[in-house]
């Protein structure tokens, strides 16, 4: 319980910190109702690349970075909080937040995970997994396509751009799957 209150006072304390945009305040009320799936790293890129990943800039760090937001739900790239929001709604994954503030305050060194390895699942499992995510990405893949035949030419961006990523992340998601079936001979 106080870690979660830990990360909510992070929260805050990021929240007066970035630019007053719509966006960046709805992603940080949408993350502070993620808290128990939320881990601040000190760098996004050691952070699961199944899960989201999420770089926020500080004005005064931005000045070196040039980017107050960037953002990955698996190796898809999202460029906009509200977007992101939207791709994360319906999944149950992790959320890494790397915070770009320049020299890093107390209250960030709290509420960073210390660096360990992800705990590896059996074969098996990660098996079972990935088949589940990708039912899931055809699902929205298929749905999207319904909805763009239906042809609402207000949502026809949003719509594609769904699309895309479904099938970007059934493509990568079939790809590991033949690799782990490959170091699994007896599976189906």
């Amino acid at each position: 319980m106080e870690r979660q209150r830990e990360k909510m006072i992070a929260l805050m304390n990021l929240s007066r910190m970035l630019p007053q945009h719509p966006g960046l305040m709805m992603l940080v009320g949408f993350l502070a109702a993620r808290l128990d799936r939320l881990h601040f790293v000190a760098a996004a890129e050691g952070a699961d690349p199944a899960a989201a990943r999420i770089v926020l800039a500080t004005p005064h760090a931005r000045i070196w970075t040039g980017r107050w937001f960037r953002a990955w739900v698996g190796t898809t790239e999202v460029p906009d909080p509200v977007l992101l929001i939207s791709v994360l709604a319906d999944r149950d994954i992790d959320i890494y937040l790397a915070l770009d503030t320049g020299p890093r305050p107390p209250w960030l060194e709290a509420v960073l995970d210390p660096h360990e390895p992800a705990a590896t699942s059996s074969p098996r499992e990660r098996l079972e997994e990935l088949r589940e995510r990708v039912d899931r990405a055809l699902d929205i893949y298929n749905e999207c396509r319904r909805q763009l035949e239906q042809g609402d030419p207000q949502r026809r961006e949003e719509l594609e751009f769904f699309l895309d990523l479904a099938r970007r992340e059934v493509e990568e998601l079939g790809q590991e799957l033949q690799r782990l079936k490959e170091t699994l001979p007896d599976t189906e």
